[in-house]
């Protein structure tokens, strides 16, 4: 079944993947195994891995997200509140066992953000999965993705109003008081009905910052990201044959840049954690690479450097390339450059890790894995045919000659050697099959696998040449034979 969503661990050793055959998997890069898989309830469309690679957060397509714990090998559902109607109608439903949602862990896993088809992003705690704050969407629109910077202060949420929205995440107090799911519908049944914003506390967890959309097209977005330095958001169309992204100022938050591509439809897109580079995916299963024109700017290595639209005739000066230098300039600039340490030792061998999958300004992260390890696995030979067997010996070779599959047959080869299916089957010398109509491949939907008994022959130019040997031993045969005869008789 096709992988819907992965997630990677904050060091790049663990890789978390969620598939639509209900089931979540944690791979150990390093050793190239499978540490856990366990299976769901329904079919996964997106992951989120805790720091600790213990636990996870899965969400479906229906129902709410699940938190599954691989140590204890448990799975706990989340507790949801959904609202239902609008405006002073607004109120919690009774059952929420249809409702849409994606979760995800903050940078630190001590929270859980999950949005809901309502319009609403829920906060809860990740150790007591109590409620702390419910802040609700501009509009109640429905929430499609969303995604987390790598420091974890900014909240990209995707949603279904043709709105891409940036939040700034709070750190909720420790006197901050939390509900449990009976607590939180009695609070939202008596609280004042607001049109955004937090619905339980005054200080939201959550506070709005920008909004972005596109006004002419009015396209939704079927994939958001942060840039490299959160300073840029791009974000990709949801047109059909379109391959359009759109890349926004983050601290202003108007538009900087629109990037076409070929006609065909985007799926997602990110950007890369160091550089200026963004990945897309499109329909047809192509991946697409931008990266930005570089210009080298020649006036950065020289201030009075002149750039030339055309070529110009230079006259050299007499003594323009004279080396004239006294000694006491020469001794001045070389106690300049000892004052400043310019003839230090460089060091040229030693590499800075950087952070690739989590922020810079974490600490203690420890040795992190920026390659795949690739193991190659030598093929063993196949066993060569015995040329020199006969007739009677092929039973006991039988193994050794492969299986052939019959791709345009409905019937049994007869052991004659007549049927048309095995017509001009011959043995080359490396104990391989060349025959018309026979394949390795061809016929495995139909399920058929027949062995058959071939008999090996030599090859022809092996044959003339034992006729011919056998015709002169005759002769030679005869001659002899009729010098016998002469000496008898004399």
């Amino acid at each position: 079944m096709p992988v819907t969503s992965v997630a990677w661990s904050k060091d790049g050793c663990m890789l978390l993947s969620g598939s639509l055959d209900k089931c979540v998997c944690l791979w150990d890069l390093q050793q190239n195994v499978q540490e856990h898989q366990m299976k769901l309830d329904g079919a996964v469309v997106h992951v989120s891995l805790h720091p600790e690679p213990s636990k996870c957060i899965a969400s479906f397509a229906v129902g709410p997200p699940v938190v599954a714990d691989f140590a204890t090998d448990t799975v706990k559902p989340l507790p949801a509140v959904v609202m239902e109607g609008e405006g002073k109608n607004s109120k919690p439903a009774a059952n929420h066992s249809m409702m849409t949602a994606i979760a995800l862990y903050d940078k630190a896993g001590d929270l859980i953000y999950m949005g809901q088809s309502k319009g609403t992003v829920t906060v809860l705690d990740s150790v007591s999965l109590k409620f702390l704050d419910v802040v609700k969407v501009p509009g109640g629109s429905r929430i499609v993705s969303m995604i987390l910077n790598r420091r974890g202060t900014r909240l990209l949420v995707n949603c279904y109003d043709r709105v891409v929205r940036l939040y700034e995440t709070c750190q909720p107090g420790k006197r901050r008081r939390s509900y449990t799911a009976a607590d939180l519908k009695t609070r939202l049944a008596s609280a004042k009905v607001t049109k955004q914003g937090s619905l339980v506390h005054e200080d939201a967890s959550l506070k709005l910052l920008r909004e972005f959309r596109n006004e002419v097209e009015r396209w939704q977005w079927r994939g958001v990201a942060f840039s490299n330095d959160d300073e840029h958001v791009i974000g990709a169309s949801n047109a059909k044959n379109e391959h359009i992204m759109y890349v926004w100022n983050a601290v202003v938050g108007n538009l900087e840049r629109i990037l076409e591509g070929p006609k065909e439809g985007a799926l997602d897109l990110l950007w890369h954690p160091l550089r200026s580079c963004v990945v897309s995916v499109s329909t047809t299963g192509k991946i697409y690479l931008w990266a930005p024109i570089y210009r080298e700017n020649w006036s950065a290595f020289a201030p009075d450097f002149e750039e030339l639209e055309e070529n110009r005739e230079y006259v050299e000066r007499e003594d323009e390339f004279d080396i004239n230098e006294r000694e006491e300039d020469r001794l001045a600039a070389a106690a300049a450059a000892n004052a400043a340490g310019d003839d230090g030792e460089v060091d040229i061998m030693t590499v800075e890790d950087e952070p690739f999958f989590s922020s810079d300004e974490e600490e203690g992260q420890g040795q992190q894995l920026h390659y795949l390890p690739v193991s190659i696995h030598k093929p063993l030979p196949k066993p060569a045919a015995n040329l020199e067997a006969g007739p009677d010996d092929m039973e006991e070779d039988e193994e050794a000659i492969p299986a052939v599959r019959l791709g345009n047959a409905d019937r049994e080869p007869s052991q004659s050697g007549g049927d048309s299916d095995a017509e001009g089957l011959a043995p080359s010398h490396s104990g391989q099959y060349d025959g018309a109509g026979l394949s390795t491949e061809d016929g495995a939907a139909r399920g058929r696998s027949v062995k058959l008994k071939v008999k090996l022959k030599e090859p022809s130019t092996r044959q003339e040449g034992q006729q011919e040997q056998q015709t002169d031993n005759q002769q030679d045969v005869r001659i002899l034979g009729g010098q016998k005869k002469k000496r008898r008789r004399q």
